[in-house]
């Protein structure tokens, strides 16, 4: 057998994706091709500094985006219903994902990465010595493709708070169980030596176990912080994102036709919003419930 065939069949006993350490950013929060393809999720913490870049293979099983609009309402005496004012919108999101782990490089990947996503769920703090020292509240940049996105800054990941994680292992689909031995030396096995090439003797060293779920199953809840301009301009009808954050919310769309011409039938916004009744007029927010 060739020399280059040996060293390849034996490197790592197979592993030929090593085991590495997150990446870290310093000054800006653009996401890598992979979140912007869709091959990864991908989370970013904002509220410390040079936060880590988070990543799992984007085996998504489910994503829920939920709008959630609030009025409050009027009952005038003799009317049918009630005049209705916007109060405000709310928006979540749900991801249902699967993390599978094929061998000792993935399976510490995984582990790696979930535990720098469990750990940034907590706050920052001024004061090392005390628990009223916050400084920051846990906030995140998550993207992807353009399901989960920021439509500012071309396409960044969305801000957002994590509620919630909900983290289940999957007994029934077994366990890789990582036992480095013979550390540093010509006799190591294949867990040492991809713990050695990702220069993490110290946090496994000789004879740690490490018991990693081949499958774990996650489920995260996010509120999204909209860091732009949302509506729309009473006057003008134009999207109130405008430049900043123009392809509201999947990163495409929400583009007015420019010839300026309007279809041949279709009334005016003013014509629209005629009063109900001589001399009344219809507050804005209202228009749409002028009829009882």
């Amino acid at each position: 057998m060739p020399k280059f065939f040996q060293s390849e069949q034996a490197a790592y006993a197979g592993e030929k994706i090593g085991f590495q350490n997150v990446k870290f950013k310093k000054n800006d929060f653009h996401n890598s091709p992979g979140a912007e393809a869709g091959t990864i999720l991908e989370i970013i913490p904002v509220h410390y500094p040079n936060p880590p870049v988070i990543q799992f293979l984007a085996y998504l099983t489910n994503i829920q985006d939920r709008y959630s609009v609030k009025y409050g309402s009027e009952q005038p005496y003799g009317r049918t219903n009630p005049y209705y004012i916007w109060q405000g919108n709310d928006r979540s999101i749900s991801l249902a994902l699967d993390i599978p782990s094929s061998g000792i490089s993935s399976g510490l990947d995984n582990i790696n990465n979930l535990s720098w996503l469990l750990s940034s769920l907590y706050p920052a703090y001024k004061d090392s010595t005390t628990a009223t020292s916050v400084a920051s509240t846990p906030l995140f940049r998550i993207r992807y493709a353009n399901l989960i996105v920021s439509a500012t800054n071309a396409g960044q990941g969305l801000l957002c708070t994590i509620n919630e994680v909900n983290i289940s292992h999957q007994m029934e689909d077994g366990f890789l169980q990582v036992n480095p031995k013979n550390v540093g030396s010509s006799f190591a096995n294949a867990a040492a030596k991809v713990i050695g090439a990702a220069k993490f003797e110290n946090a496994a060293p000789e004879g740690k176990k490490i018991l990693i779920p081949k499958l774990i199953k996650i489920n995260i809840s996010l509120n999204v912080v909209h860091d732009h301009p949302l509506g729309w301009d009473f006057y003008t009808g134009d999207f109130r994102g405008g430049t900043q954050a123009p392809s509201f919310p999947h990163n495409f769309g929400v583009l007015r036709d420019e010839s300026g011409a309007q279809p041949s039938g279709q009334i005016s916004f003013e014509e629209s919003a005629a009063p109900g009744s001589p001399g009344e007029t219809v507050a804005a927010g209202s228009i749409g419930q002028a009829t009882g």
